[in-house]
C-alpha cells in the first residue's frame, strides 16, 4: 500500500502555491535580512543553510551579500527552479527537515516566513530541531522566523477569496486541535482543486521548551522584521535566535 502524501508534498508541489503566494514582498524579506546581517554580523563567507528554502530567493539574496549558502527544500519543482541560480556558493538541495541529507556544517541555519511547524505533534518538531543541530557547527546559530500565534488567532479571518493571474483562490481559516488550517479551493479552467495548509499555533513558550529540550540556548526574541521587541499582543512576528549548546 502506497503511503498516503502528507499535505505539503502535495500543495508546495503544486504549481498554484506559487501563483497564490508569488507576488510575496521581496523588498520586505530583503529589509529582513539586511538587518540580521548588521545585527549579528555573521563573519565573511559565513556558511549558512536556508532550510524550507522554496525557490531560493532568500538564499540567492544571502549569497549576493558574500556568504556561502545552501538551500533545501521538500518541493522538487522548487529546487529545480533554484538550481538555475547556483553557483561555487550557492547550492541547493532536496532533503526533508525530519532527516536532513546536507553538507555541512554550517555556521547558521535560517528557518525563515513560517516554514516550521507543519506537523501534527511536538515530537517531530523535536526532531526537525535535532536535524537542525546535527549540521551545525558546534555553538552555530539558529534562526526561527515564526507568525506571532497569538495575534493570528486574535485576528483571524474565516473566509476571504484572492484572484492571481486568473486563478480564483477561496481560503477558509479555522483553528483546530492545536493547528490553524487553512483550506484552499482553487478554481482555474472550468477546474476545482482543494488543497490544505496546516500550521501548529505555537507560542514562545512551545519554543522555549522545544529548543531547551534539542539543546539550544534561546538568546533572543524579536517581534518584528527590523528586530524591534517581541510584544505578545502587537507582534506580527516572533522571530528567535538561539545557539547549539557546547562545551566553550
Amino acid at each position: 500500500m502506497s503511503k498516503q502524501k502528507e499535505w505539503f508534498e502535495d500543495w508546495f508541489d503544486s504549481p498554484y502555491y506559487h501563483i497564490l503566494y508569488g507576488h510575496r514582498d521581496m523588498q520586505e524579506a530583503e529589509f529582513f535580512l539586511r538587518n540580521f546581517v548588521h545585527k549579528f554580523n555573521p563573519p565573511a563567507q559565513a556558511k549558512m543553510v536556508d532550510l524550507a528554502c522554496g525557490k531560493g530567493r532568500h538564499s540567492i539574496f544571502l549569497n549576493s551579500l558574500g556568504f556561502d549558502v545552501t538551500g533545501v527544500d521538500l518541493s522538487k519543482h522548487s529546487i529545480s527552479l533554484a538550481k538555475e541560480f547556483e553557483n561555487e556558493s550557492l547550492k541547493f538541495e532536496v532533503s526533508d527537515l525530519r532527516s536532513l541529507s546536507v553538507a555541512g556544517p554550517f555556521d547558521y541555519a535560517l528557518n525563515l516566513f513560517t516554514s516550521f511547524a507543519y506537523f501534527d505533534d511536538l515530537a517531530t518538531d523535536e526532531k526537525v530541531l535535532l536535524e537542525i543541530k546535527k549540521v551545525l557547527k558546534p555553538n552555530g546559530m539558529l534562526l526561527i522566523d515564526f507568525f506571532n500565534a497569538d495575534k493570528v488567532l486574535q485576528t483571524l479571518v474565516a473566509e476571504e477569496e484572492k484572484e492571481n493571474e486568473g486563478v480564483l483562490f477561496q481560503l477558509k481559516r479555522r483553528f483546530e486541535d492545536g493547528q490553524i488550517v487553512k483550506t484552499i479551493d482553487v478554481h482555474h479552467q472550468s477546474e476545482t482543486h482543494r488543497f490544505e495548509e496546516k500550521v501548529q499555533a505555537l507560542r514562545l513558550q512551545d519554543f522555549e521548551a522545544l529548543l531547551v529540550r534539542t539543546g539550544f540556548e534561546l538568546l533572543h526574541t524579536y517581534g518584528a522584521y527590523d528586530f524591534s521587541s517581541f510584544d505578545i499582543h502587537s507582534s506580527d512576528r516572533l522571530i528567535l535566535i538561539a545557539q547549539r549548546k557546547d562545551v566553550k
